[in-house]
């Protein structure tokens, strides 16, 4: 078990909990938070070979990756969501939401893992 820092618990419940909340009581459907998601610290990020520098250490806003049993129309509410980027893993099933960057910008991860970006969104 991974003890959460407190500042990551409160950049959850501050800059995460509201926007999911709204879309799901917009779609009726339960969203979960994947497996890969959560946070990491940069040292776990470290001895996975990534670059330690990952939204999901929250040493910015934070990075949340989500899911649910109808993800085409988690997609279509997370382009209109306050999240800045999102990532969709069409193959996972999961669809990653950050706060990095000042536009609103839309990537689709492609078979070999990496982010292809999509376009700008709103």
């Amino acid at each position: 078990m991974v003890n959460v820092p407190i500042h990551v618990v409160d950049k959850i419940e501050r800059y995460h909990k509201p926007i999911i909340n709204a879309v799901r009581h917009k779609i009726g459907q339960s969203i979960q938070v994947s497996q890969n998601s959560g946070y990491r610290s940069k040292d776990w990020e470290l001895s996975h070979g990534r670059s330690g520098t990952s939204e999901h250490t929250f040493t910015g806003l934070g990075a949340v990756d989500y899911t649910c049993a109808n993800m085409e129309l988690l997609l279509e509410e997370l382009r209109a969501s306050d999240y800045k980027r999102i990532c969709y893993y069409p193959d996972q099933k999961f669809i990653h939401c950050d706060h990095k960057g000042d536009r609103y910008h839309e990537f689709e991860v492609d078979e070999d893992g990496k982010w292809q970006y999509k376009g700008e969104r709103k």
